[in-house]
């Protein structure tokens, strides 16, 4: 007797397992990758998104851009599949209509098969939690969130232009001990685009406050960005030291990670990742690039503001009491 193997076409797949294909955040994960599936096939972020929820399982995304928005809406159409989620929403979907409201402007109209996910309530502050996070990460999109469930209509507006330096400004704003100690970069080396900021707070608070991003993923446990970061703070510091004379100075993996505030994102294609689910950025390129940039910024503020280095530097000093830190 032969051994049969049961084959199912993607989409057979697909309605019978969709949460291993929409992922553990469920219809609001598929509403952020369908944010960077458009994106990323139409190659650009100056799109304005609308998500809108009429009732439990009515929904409305929105799309404006001058730009050429036919790859995201075309892949709904292809049998040769570029981008999954657009193709996913339509295989779990039992109402499904693409309206072209003007020129600009495109609208999906979806409604959920109760059969395939029987659950289609949105937790509203839960999505725009994380559309404000998907926000930050687009710098030149915009995101409108509306909920028309209740009596009262709920929408919130998000646009961040200044990237990850919102959350690195709030951060540095907001503790008591004001950084003098501030670097930070903005711009591209070779494919990859960077954000980093990096301070030091002033008053004794021993935990780091590191949060890092590589393209949409928040990479919790850091990896390449996050040690190149470090690997050339470090280096810095070293060549500063060896170029000064300064043989009490030994540079000390926890008083470098003391008081630290690093935000930090990259952008770029085919990076790898570890742990199940992408906790860490594994990309040697990424680390090296990181290094560099932080070692020439960090060389350039050591010689040319003096007093607010000297006040970083002295935490390396072995001949030095460290219990007044900062």
């Amino acid at each position: 007797m032969k051994d049969s193997v049961e084959t199912m076409t993607f989409e057979e797949s697909v309605r019978k397992r969709p949460f291993m294909y929409i992922g553990n955040d469920g219809i609001i994960g598929l509403f952020k990758e369908l944010l960077t599936a458009c994106i990323e096939l139409c190659n650009t972020e100056k799109i304005t998104f609308e998500i809108i929820i009429l009732g439990d399982n009515q929904f409305i995304l929105g799309i404006t851009s001058q730009g050429d928005i036919n790859p995201f809406l075309q892949d709904y159409k292809n049998k040769e599949i570029i981008n999954y989620f657009p193709t996913i929403l339509k295989i779990v979907s039992e109402r499904f209509e693409i309206i072209n409201k003007n020129t600009s402007k495109t609208e999906v109209h979806f409604s959920f098969d109760r059969k395939i996910i029987t659950n289609t309530h949105i937790d509203y502050l839960e999505l725009t939690e994380k559309i404000l996070k998907f926000a930050l990460l687009n710098r030149q999109c915009k995101i409108i969130t509306i909920d028309k469930r209740q009596k009262y209509l709920n929408q919130n507006y998000f646009h961040f232009p200044q990237g990850i330096f919102y959350l690195f400004n709030r951060t540095t704003a907001e503790v008591l001990g004001k950084p003098k100690f501030k670097l930070t970069f903005d711009g591209k080396v070779n494919s990859n685009n960077f954000q980093i900021g990096l301070a030091y707070r002033t008053d004794w608070y021993p935990t780091p406050n590191i949060i890092s991003f590589a393209n949409n993923i928040h990479t919790i446990y850091g990896g390449s960005l996050v040690e190149g970061i470090l690997e050339g703070l470090t280096n810095a510091c070293k060549t500063y030291f060896k170029k000064n004379n300064l043989i009490t100075s030994q540079i000390n993996r926890k008083k470098l990670l003391n008081g630290l505030i690093l935000v930090c994102a990259v952008r770029g294609e085919d990076f790898k990742y570890g742990g199940s689910f992408k906790e860490t950025l594994e990309d040697a390129v990424v680390k090296r690039q990181a290094k560099k940039i932080i070692t020439n910024l960090a060389l350039d503020f050591f010689y040319n503001q003096k007093e607010s280095s000297d006040q970083f530097l002295w935490r390396f000093d072995t001949t030095q009491l460290t219990s007044g830190m900062y």
